[in-house]
Protein backbone atom coordinates (compact mmCIF):
# COMPACT_ATOMS: atom_id res chain seq x y z
CA UNK A 1 0.00 0.00 0.00
CA UNK A 2 2.54 2.98 1.17
CA UNK A 3 4.67 2.24 -2.30
CA UNK A 4 1.39 2.94 -4.53
CA UNK A 5 0.15 5.49 -2.31
CA UNK A 6 3.59 7.29 -2.51
CA UNK A 7 3.38 6.98 -6.40
CA UNK A 8 -0.02 8.32 -6.54
CA UNK A 9 1.05 11.53 -4.55
CA UNK A 10 3.62 12.05 -6.69
CA UNK A 11 1.79 11.91 -9.58
CA UNK A 12 0.69 15.21 -11.44
CA UNK A 13 -0.94 13.62 -14.41
CA UNK A 14 -2.76 10.35 -14.22
CA UNK A 15 -4.28 8.04 -16.56
CA UNK A 16 -7.13 5.35 -14.81
CA UNK A 17 -8.11 2.58 -17.37
CA UNK A 18 -10.58 0.06 -16.83
CA UNK A 19 -10.82 -3.21 -18.44
CA UNK A 20 -11.86 -4.28 -21.51
CA UNK A 21 -15.80 -5.42 -21.48
CA UNK A 22 -16.19 -3.62 -18.48
CA UNK A 23 -18.30 -4.08 -15.28
CA UNK A 24 -19.33 -2.13 -12.65
CA UNK A 25 -16.05 -2.79 -10.23
CA UNK A 26 -13.76 -1.55 -12.95
CA UNK A 27 -16.14 1.43 -13.93
CA UNK A 28 -16.83 2.30 -10.40
CA UNK A 29 -13.08 1.80 -8.87
CA UNK A 30 -11.84 4.80 -11.85
CA UNK A 31 -14.22 6.76 -11.22
CA UNK A 32 -13.88 6.93 -7.42
CA UNK A 33 -10.32 7.17 -7.62
CA UNK A 34 -10.15 9.78 -10.06
CA UNK A 35 -12.12 11.70 -8.44
CA UNK A 36 -10.18 11.16 -5.54
CA UNK A 37 -7.38 12.60 -6.91
CA UNK A 38 -9.38 15.20 -8.46
CA UNK A 39 -9.42 16.93 -4.83
CA UNK A 40 -5.77 16.44 -4.57
CA UNK A 41 -4.80 18.50 -7.10
CA UNK A 42 -4.08 16.13 -9.94
CA UNK A 43 -5.06 16.05 -14.01
CA UNK A 44 -7.31 12.56 -14.37
CA UNK A 45 -8.16 11.18 -17.44
CA UNK A 46 -10.50 7.96 -17.44
CA UNK A 47 -9.93 5.28 -20.43
CA UNK A 48 -11.38 2.18 -21.50
CA UNK A 49 -11.50 0.45 -24.79
CA UNK A 50 -15.05 -0.52 -24.39
CA UNK A 51 -17.68 1.78 -24.14
CA UNK A 52 -19.15 2.03 -20.46
CA UNK A 53 -22.23 0.09 -20.13
CA UNK A 54 -25.79 1.66 -20.51
CA UNK A 55 -26.37 0.14 -16.65
CA UNK A 56 -23.54 2.31 -15.44
CA UNK A 57 -23.93 5.63 -17.29
CA UNK A 58 -26.02 6.39 -14.35
CA UNK A 59 -22.36 7.54 -12.55
CA UNK A 60 -21.13 10.84 -12.27
CA UNK A 61 -17.92 11.29 -14.24
CA UNK A 62 -18.98 7.74 -16.40
CA UNK A 63 -19.81 10.26 -19.15
CA UNK A 64 -15.59 11.09 -18.80
CA UNK A 65 -14.00 7.93 -20.51
CA UNK A 66 -12.81 7.95 -23.47
CA UNK A 67 -12.11 4.82 -25.79
CA UNK A 68 -8.64 5.80 -26.63
CA UNK A 69 -5.48 4.43 -24.78
CA UNK A 70 -3.82 6.81 -22.54
CA UNK A 71 -1.21 9.27 -23.93
CA UNK A 72 2.41 8.96 -23.86
CA UNK A 73 2.49 12.23 -21.80
CA UNK A 74 1.42 10.95 -18.44
CA UNK A 75 3.46 10.44 -15.94
CA UNK A 76 1.25 7.69 -14.14
CA UNK A 77 -1.24 4.95 -15.70
CA UNK A 78 -3.30 3.41 -12.55
CA UNK A 79 -5.31 -0.22 -13.98
CA UNK A 80 -8.28 -1.16 -11.99
CA UNK A 81 -9.43 -4.39 -11.41
CA UNK A 82 -7.38 -7.05 -14.27
CA UNK A 83 -5.19 -9.14 -14.17
CA UNK A 84 -3.15 -9.24 -17.47
CA UNK A 85 -1.78 -6.45 -18.97
CA UNK A 86 -3.69 -7.40 -22.31
CA UNK A 87 -7.32 -7.02 -20.46
CA UNK A 88 -6.77 -3.75 -21.69
CA UNK A 89 -7.27 -4.04 -24.98
CA UNK A 90 -5.41 -1.20 -26.00
CA UNK A 91 -1.19 -1.14 -25.53
CA UNK A 92 -0.30 0.69 -22.76
CA UNK A 93 2.72 3.63 -23.33
CA UNK A 94 5.76 2.26 -21.47
CA UNK A 95 7.05 5.13 -20.36
CA UNK A 96 4.97 6.82 -17.58
CA UNK A 97 4.93 4.51 -14.26
CA UNK A 98 2.53 1.61 -14.22
CA UNK A 99 0.52 1.30 -10.73
CA UNK A 100 -1.29 -2.04 -10.97
CA UNK A 101 -4.37 -2.19 -8.42
CA UNK A 102 -6.47 -5.35 -8.13
CA UNK A 103 -7.71 -8.18 -6.46
CA UNK A 104 -7.91 -11.08 -8.64
CA UNK A 105 -5.94 -14.24 -7.79
CA UNK A 106 -4.25 -15.01 -11.20
CA UNK A 107 -2.66 -11.24 -11.32
CA UNK A 108 0.29 -11.51 -13.32
CA UNK A 109 2.08 -7.91 -11.34
CA UNK A 110 2.83 -6.51 -14.42
CA UNK A 111 2.78 -3.11 -12.91
CA UNK A 112 5.99 -1.23 -11.76
CA UNK A 113 3.94 -1.33 -8.87
CA UNK A 114 1.78 -3.37 -7.42
CA UNK A 115 -1.25 -2.96 -5.42
CA UNK A 116 -2.98 -6.61 -5.11
CA UNK A 117 -4.76 -7.67 -2.50
CA UNK A 118 -6.82 -10.80 -3.43
CA UNK A 119 -8.63 -11.44 -0.29
CA UNK A 120 -10.40 -7.83 -0.94
CA UNK A 121 -14.09 -8.91 -2.27
CA UNK A 122 -13.83 -5.78 -4.96
CA UNK A 123 -11.11 -3.57 -6.34
CA UNK A 124 -13.56 -0.96 -5.33
CA UNK A 125 -13.32 -1.72 -1.60
CA UNK A 126 -9.47 -2.14 -2.14
CA UNK A 127 -9.12 1.20 -3.76
CA UNK A 128 -11.54 2.72 -1.15
CA UNK A 129 -8.82 2.06 1.34
CA UNK A 130 -6.37 4.00 -1.05
CA UNK A 131 -9.02 6.60 -0.95
CA UNK A 132 -9.35 6.87 3.00
CA UNK A 133 -5.09 6.47 3.03
CA UNK A 134 -5.13 9.56 1.11
CA UNK A 135 -6.88 11.88 3.58
CA UNK A 136 -9.45 12.75 0.55
CA UNK A 137 -13.33 13.88 1.68
CA UNK A 138 -15.62 11.56 0.42
CA UNK A 139 -17.81 12.75 -1.80
CA UNK A 140 -21.33 11.51 -2.76
CA UNK A 141 -20.87 10.74 -6.22
CA UNK A 142 -17.58 8.91 -5.15
CA UNK A 143 -19.29 6.75 -2.25
CA UNK A 144 -21.69 5.56 -5.18
CA UNK A 145 -19.35 5.10 -7.72
CA UNK A 146 -16.82 2.58 -5.19
CA UNK A 147 -20.44 1.01 -3.67
CA UNK A 148 -21.56 0.17 -6.80
CA UNK A 149 -18.07 -2.01 -6.98
CA UNK A 150 -18.62 -3.88 -4.15
CA UNK A 151 -22.37 -4.87 -4.36
CA UNK A 152 -22.13 -6.09 -7.98
CA UNK A 153 -18.69 -8.44 -7.04
CA UNK A 154 -20.11 -9.77 -4.25
CA UNK A 155 -23.68 -10.35 -5.97
CA UNK A 156 -24.99 -8.04 -3.51
CA UNK A 157 -23.46 -9.06 -0.50
CA UNK A 158 -24.07 -13.12 -1.12
CA UNK A 159 -21.02 -14.11 -2.86
CA UNK A 160 -18.72 -16.32 -0.21
CA UNK A 161 -15.84 -13.07 -0.78
CA UNK A 162 -18.05 -11.03 1.00
CA UNK A 163 -16.17 -10.42 4.13
CA UNK A 164 -16.62 -7.74 7.07
CA UNK A 165 -14.30 -5.39 5.37
CA UNK A 166 -16.90 -5.23 2.53
CA UNK A 167 -19.55 -5.00 4.81
CA UNK A 168 -18.29 -2.36 7.04
CA UNK A 169 -17.03 0.02 3.69
CA UNK A 170 -20.80 -0.32 2.13
CA UNK A 171 -22.24 1.00 5.55
CA UNK A 172 -19.13 3.37 5.44
CA UNK A 173 -20.02 4.65 1.64
CA UNK A 174 -23.71 4.41 2.91
CA UNK A 175 -23.17 7.03 5.59
CA UNK A 176 -20.50 9.14 2.77
CA UNK A 177 -24.22 9.42 0.89
CA UNK A 178 -23.65 6.66 -1.56
CA UNK A 179 -27.09 6.48 -3.80
CA UNK A 180 -28.09 2.81 -2.95
CA UNK A 181 -31.71 3.66 -4.54
CA UNK A 182 -30.11 4.77 -7.79
CA UNK A 183 -27.73 1.72 -7.68
CA UNK A 184 -30.54 -0.70 -6.91
CA UNK A 185 -32.66 0.40 -10.22
CA UNK A 186 -29.91 1.04 -12.74
CA UNK A 187 -27.67 -2.26 -11.83
CA UNK A 188 -30.24 -4.50 -10.34
CA UNK A 189 -33.98 -3.87 -11.50
CA UNK A 190 -33.56 -2.07 -14.99
CA UNK A 191 -32.80 -4.71 -17.88
CA UNK A 192 -33.14 -3.84 -21.79
CA UNK A 193 -35.76 -5.46 -23.49
CA UNK A 194 -33.01 -6.63 -25.83
CA UNK A 195 -31.15 -8.66 -23.40
CA UNK A 196 -34.22 -10.28 -21.88
CA UNK A 197 -34.38 -11.58 -25.13
CA UNK A 198 -31.14 -12.71 -25.58
CA UNK A 199 -31.28 -14.46 -22.20
CA UNK A 200 -34.28 -16.02 -23.39
CA UNK A 201 -32.09 -18.05 -25.77
CA UNK A 202 -29.69 -18.93 -23.82
CA UNK A 203 -32.00 -20.23 -21.03
CA UNK A 204 -33.67 -22.26 -23.69
CA UNK A 205 -30.73 -24.04 -24.21
CA UNK A 206 -29.28 -24.69 -20.78
CA UNK A 207 -27.37 -28.40 -20.32
CA UNK A 208 -27.28 -30.04 -17.24
CA UNK A 209 -24.69 -33.10 -16.67
CA UNK A 210 -23.22 -34.97 -13.84
CA UNK A 211 -26.44 -35.64 -11.90
CA UNK A 212 -26.45 -31.47 -12.08
CA UNK A 213 -23.30 -30.39 -10.97
CA UNK A 214 -22.15 -28.99 -14.27
CA UNK A 215 -24.56 -26.69 -15.76
CA UNK A 216 -24.46 -24.97 -18.93
CA UNK A 217 -25.24 -23.10 -22.36
CA UNK A 218 -23.91 -21.26 -25.32
CA UNK A 219 -25.16 -17.45 -26.96
CA UNK A 220 -24.21 -17.38 -30.95
CA UNK A 221 -23.89 -14.33 -32.55
CA UNK A 222 -26.93 -14.75 -34.33
CA UNK A 223 -28.79 -14.89 -31.02
CA UNK A 224 -27.28 -11.68 -30.45
CA UNK A 225 -28.65 -10.20 -34.28
CA UNK A 226 -32.21 -11.89 -33.70
CA UNK A 227 -32.47 -10.12 -29.87
CA UNK A 228 -30.74 -6.83 -31.65
CA UNK A 229 -28.86 -7.23 -28.33
CA UNK A 230 -25.44 -5.56 -27.31
CA UNK A 231 -22.32 -7.17 -25.77
CA UNK A 232 -22.89 -5.89 -22.46
CA UNK A 233 -26.22 -7.11 -22.30
CA UNK A 234 -24.62 -10.90 -21.73
CA UNK A 235 -23.41 -9.22 -18.18
CA UNK A 236 -25.20 -11.30 -15.18
CA UNK A 237 -26.49 -14.35 -17.21
CA UNK A 238 -23.79 -15.86 -15.75
CA UNK A 239 -24.94 -15.82 -12.47
CA UNK A 240 -28.24 -16.52 -13.17
CA UNK A 241 -27.13 -19.97 -15.10
CA UNK A 242 -25.19 -20.53 -11.55
CA UNK A 243 -28.65 -20.85 -9.89
CA UNK A 244 -29.55 -24.39 -11.21
CA UNK A 245 -30.13 -26.46 -8.18
CA UNK A 246 -26.94 -28.88 -7.18
CA UNK A 247 -24.30 -26.95 -9.29
CA UNK A 248 -21.20 -27.04 -8.91
CA UNK A 249 -19.84 -25.90 -12.11
CA UNK A 250 -21.82 -23.48 -14.37
CA UNK A 251 -20.16 -22.08 -17.60
CA UNK A 252 -21.61 -19.96 -19.88
CA UNK A 253 -20.11 -19.80 -23.52
CA UNK A 254 -19.87 -16.87 -25.38
CA UNK A 255 -19.75 -16.54 -29.25
CA UNK A 256 -17.76 -12.63 -28.69
CA UNK A 257 -16.35 -12.61 -32.40
CA UNK A 258 -16.60 -14.83 -34.90
CA UNK A 259 -13.72 -17.14 -34.30
CA UNK A 260 -13.77 -16.16 -30.51
CA UNK A 261 -15.11 -17.54 -27.38
CA UNK A 262 -15.36 -15.77 -24.19
CA UNK A 263 -16.66 -18.11 -21.39
CA UNK A 264 -17.61 -17.48 -18.36
CA UNK A 265 -17.05 -19.66 -15.37
CA UNK A 266 -19.00 -19.74 -11.86
CA UNK A 267 -18.34 -22.05 -8.91
CA UNK A 268 -19.63 -23.47 -6.04
CA UNK A 269 -18.32 -23.53 -2.58
CA UNK A 270 -20.33 -26.84 -1.57
CA UNK A 271 -18.45 -30.60 -2.17
CA UNK A 272 -16.87 -31.61 -4.34
CA UNK A 273 -15.41 -27.73 -5.39
CA UNK A 274 -13.94 -27.04 -8.19
CA UNK A 275 -11.58 -23.94 -8.53
CA UNK A 276 -12.78 -21.75 -11.50
CA UNK A 277 -9.57 -19.72 -11.62
CA UNK A 278 -7.44 -22.56 -11.80
CA UNK A 279 -9.73 -24.30 -14.74
CA UNK A 280 -9.56 -20.63 -16.56
CA UNK A 281 -6.07 -20.88 -16.50
CA UNK A 282 -5.89 -23.97 -18.75
CA UNK A 283 -7.33 -21.34 -21.85
CA UNK A 284 -4.99 -18.56 -21.00
CA UNK A 285 -7.71 -17.38 -18.71
CA UNK A 286 -7.71 -16.43 -14.71
CA UNK A 287 -9.87 -14.47 -12.29
CA UNK A 288 -10.92 -16.11 -8.42
CA UNK A 289 -11.96 -18.94 -7.48
CA UNK A 290 -15.49 -19.16 -7.69
CA UNK A 291 -15.79 -16.54 -10.83
CA UNK A 292 -13.49 -16.55 -13.34
CA UNK A 293 -13.10 -16.84 -17.35
CA UNK A 294 -11.28 -16.82 -20.44
CA UNK A 295 -11.03 -15.31 -23.84
CA UNK A 296 -10.43 -18.19 -26.54
CA UNK A 297 -9.57 -18.27 -30.43
CA UNK A 298 -11.52 -21.19 -31.78
CA UNK A 299 -15.08 -22.27 -33.16
CA UNK A 300 -17.76 -22.10 -30.81
CA UNK A 301 -18.57 -26.38 -30.54
CA UNK A 302 -15.05 -27.04 -30.60
CA UNK A 303 -13.94 -24.80 -27.44
CA UNK A 304 -17.25 -25.98 -25.61
CA UNK A 305 -16.09 -29.69 -26.14
CA UNK A 306 -12.70 -28.62 -24.75
CA UNK A 307 -13.55 -27.01 -21.48
CA UNK A 308 -17.37 -29.56 -20.82
CA UNK A 309 -14.35 -32.26 -21.11
CA UNK A 310 -12.00 -30.04 -18.53
CA UNK A 311 -15.16 -29.62 -16.31
CA UNK A 312 -15.79 -32.88 -16.15
CA UNK A 313 -12.73 -34.22 -15.18
CA UNK A 314 -12.25 -31.45 -12.56
CA UNK A 315 -15.47 -32.63 -10.92
CA UNK A 316 -14.29 -36.35 -10.64
CA UNK A 317 -10.81 -35.22 -9.27
CA UNK A 318 -13.00 -32.77 -6.71
CA UNK A 319 -14.89 -36.16 -6.02
CA UNK A 320 -11.51 -38.14 -5.09
CA UNK A 321 -11.02 -38.29 -1.28
CA UNK A 322 -7.77 -36.06 -0.03
CA UNK A 323 -6.15 -39.12 2.02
Amino acid sequence: MTEALEALRRAKSLAIVSHRDPDPDTIGSAIALGLALVQLGKRVTLHCADPVPESSRFLHWADRFVTDPPPPDVDTIVTVDFGAVERAKFPLPTGPTLVNIDHHASNASFGDVNLVDVTSAATAELVSRVIDDLGVRWTPEMATAALVGIMTDTGSFQFPSTDQRALERAARLRAAGADLQAITYNIFRNKRFEALRLWGFAFGRMRREESGQLVWTEITRTDFNEAEAREEDITGLVEQVARSNGMRIALLFNEHEPGTVKISCRTSAWTPSVDAAALMARWGGGGHVRAAGALVIGRLADVRDQVLAAARAALAEARIPVA
